[in-house]
């Protein structure tokens, strides 16, 4: 204390005094700005962060005390050894940096706190060696005014500064780290500033090389603003940088990558405003959803590059073909939106309609490909459908599903009441997760026959639903929503293990055939299904035919092609259901070992008066004959059917003609008691 009382007494350069506490102050929020990077940053970048946060912090420092130092006015010369000045830079840097790297570890017990000891030691270290480089003229050695306390005070200092280190995302945290790492710098050399001894007005001999005070602060104080500058530049870089890739980043999340269109989310910030001015303006505004049919085939047969190519296209020639006021952009998937703000009446939007339609059904052309694109237009009006952007999209979305649902490449334009068809369609889906559970699901068997002969060879199973309050609803309006809502799979197991039981106890042992979609063909436990169902019911595998309906996309062809090899190892066949009414019958025919085509019963029922039909089926005749396969033909209720399909060559046939469904119990079966008694 006497020592301090001492240096006290000296007069001070109050201005200095202030430049020294405003120095170190600025460098030790301005070191722990830069260290609150590290913990943010997981790239190699954080060392970079680590290493200018130290550099800043320990000129700061450093050039603090050369400014305290300065700041007392002596009668005596003074001056420094620039090289041990140097030294002492080094040593807090050093000590700052190995104090800063272990504080932001998490990994180790009192990380911080072991980092602020050493921050103290290093501060330590440096006044020592600043004090050593430090020469007063008349006094020998003034590094004698160290004490172990100032040690052991300013280490605490550290160490309490440091275990803020893991919270400095908090300004609480922040504020305060920075005060106790200002103090511990500050308790340290407070009392070393001059001797305790008076001096008389002496200078050094003309041989003694020194830099004098002034200098050295002026050097001190350059060195420091160096380090912020080059830092301070380092971090508005990476600010600006991590500005310009978050706008990066927000502008491609608003833009759909493949087309280089506005993707919904953007529809849902900006289309808001094209109604709006429609308002004020009192224009009537066409929301307009294209809906791309059979997009899914076209990868298939083509592969993704080629439906990307669709994509493409159809976005240039939408922007290419629609005025600047037009907005679109790619909604979803295979569906694009289409918002004109500007038209006058009703009529106007549905010729804006007509012409989305036109400009979407434009063929694109691939190397020697000429794809030609169909497309499911839906349109809801503003303000005659609604005054909310949802609820137009919605129920252009709706009147899109509703045109594909009748055939597809047409414009539907909204109309009242579609939304209660919407729920009715989840309605259904919902009972119809509980048919085969309350036993509402039956069997009907229809026959197949040779086509020369007549004779019996199977029967196909079909499913029936009877609702318990809406009665008996037709295959065609349930199996899609089953398909759709993946209840498909539950139908499918259920007909599969009851048709195999009825077949099964059958007198005369024909063949059963079942359907079964691409959906259970895609799971990788569908032909262990079929060889469980045969065990457990006692139906030969070689009785067994199961169809797989074409009449849906088949998405994973490698899946389906190890079930189809997989179920005729075991002796099942497998024949292709709806032959030329699916999405890509060649293709599909090509593509897996099918043992059996079954053609569609519309070209056989339109055989008569459609010559495309009959080409079709003598077609389908051929290739069945190319493939060494059997063909039969659905749908034969007359003699004129049945004689063409003859001569065509056609060998099985399934309709009317040869009797009506039948109910299980209408199929004569076989008794095992009465078979053991005639025995």
């Amino acid at each position: 204390m006497e020592r301090v009382a001492t240096v006290l007494s000296f007069e001070h350069d109050h201005a200095l005094l202030t430049l020294a506490i405003a120095t170190c102050l600025f460098g030790c929020a301005f070191s722990f700005l830069l260290l609150a990077k590290v913990d943010r940053d997981a790239s190699p970048a954080r060392f970079i962060w680590l290493i200018w946060s130290a550099l800043v912090g320990a000129s700061a420092i450093w050039a603090a005390q050369i400014i305290a130092f300065s700041s007392v006015k002596l009668p005596a010369e003074s001056g420094y050894r620039l090289q041990t000045a140097l030294l002492a830079l080094l040593v807090v840097f050093a000590g700052l940096l190995s104090g800063y790297a272990l504080a932001v570890r998490r990994n180790i017990r009192l990380a911080p706190e072991l980092g602020g000891i050493l921050f103290g030691l290093a501060i330590a270290g440096m006044g020592l060696t600043l004090t050593t480089a430090r020469e007063i003229a008349g006094l020998p050695d003034t590094s004698e005014a160290f004490g172990l306390w100032t040690f052991l005070f300013g280490t605490c200092l550290g160490a309490i500064a440091m275990s803020f280190v893991p919270q400095l995302q908090s300004r609480r945290a922040f504020v305060s780290a920075t005060l106790f790492l200002f103090l511990s710098a500050v308790s340290i050399h407070m009392p070393v500033h001059s001797p305790a001894t008076p001096l008389r007005e002496v200078s050094f001999p003309r041989e003694i090389m020194l830099m004098s005070e002034r200098h050295m602060m002026v050097m001190s104080l350059v060195i420091f603003g160096l380090c912020t500058f080059v830092a301070a530049t380092g971090a508005l870089l990476d600010r600006y940088r991590k500005n310009a890739a978050r706008r990066a980043y927000k502008h491609l999340s608003l833009q759909d990558s493949l087309t280089r269109l506005p993707n919904r989310h953007f529809v849902q910030k900006a289309a808001a405003d094209l109604l709006e001015k429609a308002e004020l303006e009192g224009k009537t505004c066409a929301v307009v959803l294209i809906s791309l049919d059979q997009f899914k085939a076209i990868n298939d047969l083509h592969g993704y590059e080629v439906g990307d190519t669709v994509l493409c296209t159809l976005a240039n020639t939408l922007k290419n073909n629609l005025s600047d006021r037009v907005f679109i952009s790619r909604f979803y998937g295979d569906e694009f939106l289409v918002i004109n703000p500007s038209l006058d009446t009703l009529d106007d939007a549905v010729d804006f309609a007509r012409l989305v339609r036109s400009l979407a059904r434009r063929p694109v052309q691939w190397n020697s490909y000429r794809l030609s694109i169909r497309s499911s237009i839906g349109l809801a009006v503003f303000p005659r459908d609604g005054k909310d952007l949802n609820k137009l999209v919605q129920r252009a979305n709706l009147a899109a599903k509703q045109a594909k649902s009748i055939g597809g490449n047409l414009i539907q334009p909204y109309v009242t009441g579609m939304e209660e068809t919407n729920r009715w369609e989840a309605g259904l889906a919902a009972d119809l997760r509980n048919a085969t559970l309350e036993n509402q699901l039956n069997l009907v068997f229809q026959k197949q026959n040779l086509t020369k002969t007549g004779e019996l060879i199977g029967y196909e199973a079909l499913v029936r639903w009877r609702h318990a309050e809406k009665g008996p609803i037709p295959p065609e309006d349930f199996i899609p929503i089953a398909e759709r809502s993946g209840i498909i799979l539950d139908i499918g197991n259920w007909v599969l293990e009851a048709a195999c039981k009825e077949a099964a106890c059958w007198e005369n042992p024909v063949t059963l055939s079942v359907n079964a979609s691409p959906l259970q063909f895609s799971r990788c436990d569908f032909a262990g299904l079929v060889s469980t169902v045969l065990m457990k019911t006692g139906l030969p595998a070689e009785r067994l035919e199961v169809e797989l309906t074409e009449s849906t996309p088949i998405e994973d062809h490698e899946r389906v092609h190890e079930t189809i090899l997989s179920l005729r190892k075991m002796g099942v066949r497998v024949a292709m259901d709806d032959f030329g009414k699916g999405y890509s019958s060649l293709n599909t025919l090509q593509a897996f070992p099918f043992d059996k085509i079954k053609v569609d019963r519309a070209f056989t029922q339109s055989l008569e008066t459609n010559p495309h039909a009959r080409a079709i089926l003598r077609s389908a005749v051929l290739l069945g004959h190319s493939f060494k396969i059997p063909v039969i033909a659905e749908g034969v209720e007359t003699e004129r059917q049945l004689q063409f399909l003859q001569q065509a060559g056609c060998l099985q046939v399934q309709g009317f003609l040869f009797g009506k469904h039948l109910l299980p119990s209408q199929i004569k079966k076989f008794h095992p008691s009465l078979d053991r008694t005639g025995s």
